[in-house]
């Protein structure tokens, strides 16, 4: 605990001393060609390396999850489970307000496939991070914001219904004040979705076939609600607070048909078994700020903040006998799984001579994670607890980075060199304590070449990190979804990212054109590895050595007629896996690609209609791959009353074409397994803004 206690004194030290404006936002420093808006009105391009987009001013964005929302961004698609995959890597650092959050580790694919996009109407992704976040996340980092910012400031009061088909429903409501000094700022959520989930799987041994499948619906509930005030004591000074809350609970049932198969073909065993399963996600955060600008043009603040997560999961299974219907054996298991993230930032900026400003600060994080996994089996009448199966165990993570950068611009050049030193230590009690420190450096540099105002080449590198976390550095097994089985691994390591990127952008008044190179060499690269144990698949994450990926990537848009805008964008790379250190005798590598288009019409000066779509191709695995899919979205905005009201209407997967399909061949095992969830889906909402 020196590591919190030292960083909290010094973070409380400096917001007593100094006083409070808004909270730093890290893309002011950079030029407004370094932004690239997406979704804002008929979608316009600005040009530049981050991308940004408005949720609420695109069609086909407004009323899916974030996860849907998240797939109109250039070169980031999202898997049937939620994934993010940005530029053939699945491990882009997740954040919210450029803030590290439980809910957003090991459980943010489940999140995002129900989070209403809507709630955080902002979505931005960065290639290139600013220094003053954590440097984790292998291929940049995607931010959820919940501030408002200028553009979206359309009025006091936004209110939201919708309704979609198999009893979908959302509802929320926004407003922002600014009386006096004062800006406060809320949002409230609703949202209940449905989720059809197919699943088949076919695995294959020496020793025998096995055949399983499971399907199961689910009705989850998701609230969210964000408030934040902020007070300026004066032009240069401010102060604020902000709280966010999320809860998601749904209850599903499913019965899991496992059947095996002798060599011979002949059927050896056939097991039902009845899955009733409830799952709560409970999460807040809380946090104040303060900043200072000085009349040297130097800025000064300081944040505190805190976020909790809780996952709460109850199995009650039942063994059926598939002849009679009859149940023959009961037993279930319960998950306690409790998160505490604490995160204090101090940052410093200051002005140099020659067109030079030093960036400078301190981040400190410590996270605190309780597991509990307990499993009783039911012997007559009377429950008794299984004590092979159950199991606990506690995680600790604490990092103390410091960060120095440079930046130099001139009429034609703009260039940064910044250094992140980091100490950090990690603690897993099981029945033991174990704990690793380490230091390491992270450098970075970037330089910009701007021809002329529609112009501009960049280049840069970075060094980034993906960190394993509590549930994967465990040794036991977590068996409650028998789809995915997973075992932890206690010798897992840390995997670093060399990361570098040669990019060129033009910018007109109609056409933007921003194609990109880039490179990434990394190092224990972490993936996870499938075997089979006792006619179960078992899946575990593992250090796989060094690899390597590289290609390219482009983004066009092209509005031609006043009315009509066209975006394109796609992307080519070579992904690599180095087996070597998986008991493999080669290094796999697959070329994959996807390409997406959207179409945007304004049939009228009310009437809006977005056409969007995309191809992904097969991806590389450890020991297989993904095999391509695709989708197609339609949605249809029409606006009433002077633009105070909007209606939209849009359909989702249309053709049912993102199943996904995973392959494993390997000299001891070959799977095959499909995963699906509802198609077409429709939705319709209504927004009022007074």
């Amino acid at each position: 605990m020196n590591y919190l206690a030292y960083g909290l004194a010094l973070s409380l030290i400096c917001a007593a001393n100094l006083q409070a404006q808004t909270p730093a936002d890290t893309t002011l420093s950079r030029t407004i060609q370094d932004v690239e808006v997406w979704g804002k009105q008929i979608s316009g391009l600005s040009g530049g390396t981050i991308q940004r987009l408005y949720v609420n001013e695109s069609p086909t964005g407004i009323n899916v999850s974030a996860a849907d929302a998240f797939r109109q961004l250039p070169s980031l698609i999202t898997d049937i489970e939620g994934g993010v995959w940005f530029r053939g890597s699945s491990k882009a650092g997740i954040f919210i307000d450029n803030t590290p959050y439980g809910l957003m580790e090991e459980y943010n694919g489940d999140i995002l496939i129900q989070l209403p996009a809507l709630f955080f109407k902002r979505v931005e992704l960065a290639g290139f991070p600013p220094i003053d976040l954590v440097p984790d996340g292998d291929a940049g980092t995607l931010n959820l914001s919940t501030v408002t910012d200028k553009a979206e400031e359309h009025s006091p009061l936004e209110v939201t219904l919708g309704a979609g088909l198999h009893n979908r429903y959302n509802a929320g409501a926004s407003f922002l004040l600014t009386p006096g000094k004062f800006r406060i700022a809320g949002k409230f959520n609703y949202r209940k979705e449905y989720r059809s989930r197919q699943f088949d799987k076919s695995t294959e041994t020496a020793q025998n076939r096995t055949v399983m499948n499971n399907n199961a619906d689910a009705r989850p509930d998701v609230w969210l609600a964000d408030l934040s005030a902020a007070y300026a004591l004066s032009e240069q000074q401010a102060f604020g607070v902000h709280a966010l809350y999320h809860r998601m609970n749904y209850d599903r049932y499913g019965k899991i048909n496992n059947q095996v198969y002798a060599p011979n073909g002949n059927l050896a065993k056939h097991v039902l078994r009845n899955r009733y399963n409830t799952q709560e996600q409970d999460a807040y955060a809380v946090e104040g700020w303060w900043s200072r600008t000085f009349d040297s043009g130097a800025a000064l603040s300081a944040r505190i903040h805190y976020n909790d997560f809780a996952y709460d999961e109850d199995n009650d299974y039942k063994n059926e006998n598939p002849e009679t219907g009859a149940i023959v054996a009961e037993d279930n298991q319960f998950i306690d799984h409790k998160k505490h993230n604490y995160y204090w930032s101090l940052r410093y900026s200051q002005p140099l001579h020659n067109n030079i400003s030093l960036l400078a600060g301190y981040i400190g994080r410590a996270t605190s994670e309780s597991y509990t996994n307990q499993v009783n089996a039911k012997q007559g009448e009377i429950w008794q607890a299984n004590p092979d199966q159950s199991y606990a165990y506690d995680f600790n993570r604490y990092l103390n980075l410091l960060y120095l950068s440079l930046e130099w611009e001139t009429e034609h050049w703009e260039a940064e060199a910044g250094l992140q030193a980091e100490a950090a230590k990690r603690i897993m009690h099981e029945t033991e304590k174990t704990s690793i420190r380490a230091f390491h450096l992270y450098p970075r540099a970037h330089v910009s070449y701007v021809l002329d105002e529609h112009q501009k080449f960049s280049l840069g590198y970075q060094q980034r990190v993906i960190r394993p976390l509590g549930s994967e550095l465990n040794s036991y097994m977590n068996n409650s979804d028998a789809t995915h089985i997973a075992l932890g691994n206690p010798s897992l390591k840390d995997e670093y990212i060399h990361s570098a990127e040669l990019s060129y952008q033009l910018t007109t008044g109609r056409f933007r054109f921003m194609p990109a190179l880039f490179f990434r060499s990394r190092t224990n690269r972490i993936v996870e590895i499938a075997q089979q144990i006792d006619d179960q698949t078992v899946w575990q994450k593992q250090n796989s050595g060094t690899s390597r990926s590289f290609g390219a990537d482009i983004a066009i848009c092209w509005q031609p007629l006043q009315w009509l805008t066209l975006s394109a964008s796609g992307e080519v790379y070579r992904d690599e896996i180095d087996g070597r250190t998986l008991g493999y005798d080669m290094t796999k590598s697959l070329c994959c690609w996807d390409v997406k288009g959207s179409g945007e019409i304004q049939l009228s000066p009310t009437t809006h209609l977005q056409i969007d779509g995309f191809y992904i191709s097969d991806l590389l695995t450890a020991q297989g791959n993904i095999e391509g899919r695709y989708t197609v979205n339609a949605g249809l905005t029409q606006e009433f009353l002077h633009k105070k009201l909007y209606a939209t209407l849009s359909l989702h997967n249309l053709f049912d074409s993102l199943g996904e399909t995973t392959i494993i061949d390997t000299p001891t095992m070959q799977m095959k397994q499909v995963r699906n969830r509802d198609a077409r889906v429709c939705w319709l909402t209504l927004t009022y803004r007074l």
